[in-house]
């Protein structure tokens, strides 16, 4: 099985709800270019990622969220959706957003996702 992302544009924002499995490192890049270009298309700055349906993700985390075809566009903000459990892989991965231009943040819940993203000075 392969992986589907339904894209959504609502509230001056792209949701990207990605399902399936990211069974490789390939396969988590082209996620990642997806969702970029996506973004770059519907031109987006706030994305709303929800990785609560993909499966075998943990280990291509880095390759999601940090692809290679966001490090040149900064002020992007994107708000990841992931169960609980998976909260404490995502500290280093925030941290290398910020590196890189843009911030990114973790939530349990869709609410808290889009309150902190709507929180945009």
């Amino acid at each position: 099985m392969g992986y589907r992302i339904d894209f959504a544009v609502r509230e001056n924002l792209l949701r990207a709800v990605v399902s399936g499995k990211a069974s490789s490192k390939t396969t988590a890049r082209c996620i990642a270019t997806d969702i970029a270009e996506g973004a770059k298309r519907e031109a987006r700055k706030q994305l709303l990622v929800d990785l609560r349906r993909l499966g075998n993700r943990i280990g291509s985390l880095n390759s999601i969220l940090l692809p290679r075809g966001w490090r040149r566009v900064t002020d992007y903000r994107v708000a990841v959706i992931d169960i609980k459990e998976n909260s404490p892989y995502y500290v280093f991965i925030e941290l290398a957003a910020t590196k890189l231009g843009y911030e990114l943040r973790c939530f349990d819940n869709h609410e808290d996702a889009l309150r902190w993203l709507h929180a945009r000075s």
